[in-house]
């Protein structure tokens, strides 16, 4: 089957072609035994002839049936017909997180996103699987409000000691690589942490913490580079990427919870502290009046003392005392 063909899989109809990659193409389909409207990944021809990626692909949907989580995308069904591999999934109509950093997102609105990709994370982790992949294209929104985690092509499921990649060899996005990612060094559920830092940078700024002028200078910015300051609007969030963009594993944070609950935190100080300090000098208009008078008469009273004329008596002569 040609590349440019659209494929056949028996129960679906095809649409349209909703996104596509080197590896896989995503339609907007529908599941006809439902009459559900599905996003259908199917993996490229020339992809399916190396068993190593074919077997990478049938293991995405085996990993993502496993995670049920409302801010997972939900797999509906996965299989092979004659030359196609395909993943039958939830279709998402509320765009990515990519187009929305694009359009401008409130700190508010970069908070709620952060929490909810947590909340998948924690969930997956717990699991023992790890993403490898976190980045704006791989946030998805069901609805406005709701963001969603897919794309779980490169995820690793930490109990499977099966190798489907050559050792050392780095996966991931350079982008949003974290530093024992780009060095081909064993991973862990913080280099997802690390990459959702870059990602909450992104939010918060609109533009990602280190941009190398290729791939290879970007990851060695993720490595070596300094973690660059925040703006002013949004600075009281900087200890937060401080620690969560860490060189190391052991120096961020240790769980996507306790990430979740230090932006929660981050977000809230402020406002409560302004709350604070402006109900402790809310004064009525009588108190205010009162006080005014109050000054004024204080003032009234230190210029009288400056000002009053002091009148003065001259000596009066002793009286003669008269003789017996």
């Amino acid at each position: 089957m040609a590349t440019t063909e659209t494929p056949h899989i028996p129960g679906y109809r095809i649409e349209r072609i909703i996104g596509k990659g080197a590896m896989s193409t995503v339609y907007q389909a529908v599941q006809e035994s439902l009459d559900r409207r599905v996003a259908l990944k199917v993996l490229a021809p020339g992809m399916a002839a190396d068993p190593t990626l074919g077997k990478r692909f049938v293991k995405e949907g085996k990993i993502i049936a496993k995670l049920g989580h409302p801010h997972i995308v939900t797999i509906y069904d996965t299989g092979m017909h004659q030359d196609c591999s395909y993943i039958a999934m939830e279709y998402l109509e509320g765009g990515t997180l990519k187009e929305r950093i694009k359009a401008g997102l409130s700190p508010e609105q970069a908070v709620k996103v952060l929490v909810q990709i947590a909340q998948a994370l924690g969930y997956a982790h717990r699991q023992n699987c790890i993403h490898r992949d976190i980045k704006p294209a791989n946030i998805l929104f069901r609805d406005q409000e709701t963001a969603v985690l897919s794309d779980f092509g490169i995820a690793k499921n930490l109990e499977d000691k099966t190798q489907l990649t050559a050792a050392g060899w780095r996966i991931g996005t350079p982008n949003y690589m974290s530093p024992e990612q780009a060095l081909g060094k064993p991973l862990d559920a913080r280099c997802d942490l690390y990459s959702l830092g870059v990602v909450f940078y992104e939010m918060l700024t609109g533009s990602r913490p280190f941009k190398g002028a290729d791939a290879f200078e970007t990851a060695i910015l993720h490595v070596k580079g300094p973690i660059p300051t925040l703006p002013e609007p949004v600075r009281r969030f900087q200890p937060v990427i401080d620690r969560v963009l860490a060189k190391t594993p052991e120096a961020r944070f240790a769980s996507a919870e306790e990430l979740a609950r230090a932006v929660q935190q981050a977000a809230t100080a402020p406002a409560a502290g302004n709350t604070v300090v402006r109900s402790r000098w809310r004064w009525s208009p009588w108190l205010r009046a009162a006080l005014l008078a109050a000054v004024l008469l204080g003032l009234g009273v230190l210029l009288a003392w400056r000002f009053w004329p002091v009148t003065t008596h001259a000596p009066q002569p002793p009286t003669p005392v008269q003789p017996r």
